[in-house]
């Protein structure tokens, strides 16, 4: 796949955890060539080695390129840290403190943080974290000693380009690769958060809220001090579905039903599973009794009416319903039991009915 198709890709997948550190990867990764390019004409004219260091740095980048095509992610990140090492080394010994490529150090202990995104990241993480902390550290001081204390490392004299514009660019890119850091590991918190509590709150199987997503809503009913309505409804002899055509079967159709009171969310309802065949529909404290029980009406009359196929099977199933108020003056724990109340009635006389 070409660079711009795939960063087009991954931006349109960027709400998946991998393909977003895939994408920042990548920019990363184009970012460096694009400065490898840029240093190159400046070292074309400054220093005949770096010059040569750098077109090898962009042949490992373009490895580099190469291997993360090739889902070797964590090898890729570990090839290009020691390569940024290895290049901010040279560049501070040859060219001199005052051009601050020693700071790029800070960028690359970030980077470096990048494998324990992934799903291919190394064992012992604390450990491999802080020797790289500990060798980078030690680099810092050690270039500080010889380039500051020692004639060892003079620099360039007499430079063509202007010493405080390369110590600024190379500030700006050592603060761009932290902020990136920060930006992706704040995105991808936020993103699993909000992964667990959807987990938290919604039914693994139907995709609907189960009893503790359900029990935050009605709090937050329970708040507004508003009267309400809330039903229970059970799916008629389930049992003998299960027993009949198996529990993947059963599965099928409890899937079938979510999915219908799903498409009548927008009605102002809350759907969730109660427990087992049991679903649980909230209507918004604008809805009135009679349109409320005459949308529970045009659920139970579609499944009166309706055949699931489900693995080659065909199942047909009612549904009852059991209605409960919840005002100023009753609580939601006894609008459940009078709702739990209807529901036996419905089943007890006759089943396929709504009592409320």
């Amino acid at each position: 796949m070409r660079p711009i198709e795939r960063l087009i890709y991954l931006w349109k997948r960027r709400d998946d955890k991998e393909a977003k550190i895939s994408l920042m990867f990548y920019v990363c990764l184009y970012i460096i060539l694009l400065t490898d390019l840029v240093f190159g004409y400046f070292f074309y004219f400054e220093s005949k080695t770096m010059f040569i260091v750098n077109i090898v740095c962009i042949l490992i980048n373009l490895f580099i390129y190469h291997l993360y095509e090739n889902n070797k992610r964590a090898l890729g990140v570990y090839i290009l840290i020691t390569e940024l090492h290895v290049f901010m080394i040279f560049a501070t010994l040859i060219m001199g403190w005052n051009y601050g490529f020693q700071q790029y150090l800070y960028g690359m202990l970030c980077i470096f943080f990048l494998p324990f995104y992934i799903p291919d990241d190394p064992k012992h993480k604390g450990l491999h974290v802080g020797i790289v902390s500990i060798i980078f550290v030690l680099t810092y001081f050690v270039l500080d000693y010889i380039c500051n204390q020692t004639s060892l490392a003079p620099g360039i004299e007499n430079p063509i380009f202007n010493v405080s514009k390369i110590h600024t660019i190379n500030s700006f890119v050592s603060i761009a690769a932290v902020s990136s850091f920060c930006i992706l590991s704040s995105m991808i918190n936020q993103e699993t958060t909000r992964k667990l509590k959807r987990k938290a709150d919604f039914d693994e199987l139907t995709q609907v809220y189960n009893r503790y997503g359900l029990n935050q809503i009605l709090d937050n009913m329970r708040q507004d001090n508003k009267k309400f309505y809330l039903a229970i409804a059970d799916i008629d002899f389930f049992k003998n579905v299960n027993d009949t055509y198996g529990h993947d079967v059963g599965d099928m159709v409890l899937k079938d039903v979510a999915s219908t009171f799903v498409s009548y969310i927008n009605r102002k309802i809350f759907i969730g599973r109660w427990g087992g065949e049991e679903f649980f529909i909230i209507g918004d404290h604008s809805i009135g009794h009679g349109d409320f029980k005459k949308l529970l009406d045009e659920i139970r009359e579609t499944y009166e009416n309706k055949t699931i196929k489900a693995n080659k099977k065909e199942v047909n199933i009612t549904i009852s319903f059991g209605i409960g108020r919840s005002d100023s003056k009753k609580t939601i724990e006894e609008a459940i039991k009078e709702a739990d109340n209807n529901l036996y009635k419905a089943k007890e006389s006759g089943r396929n009915k709504i009592v409320g």
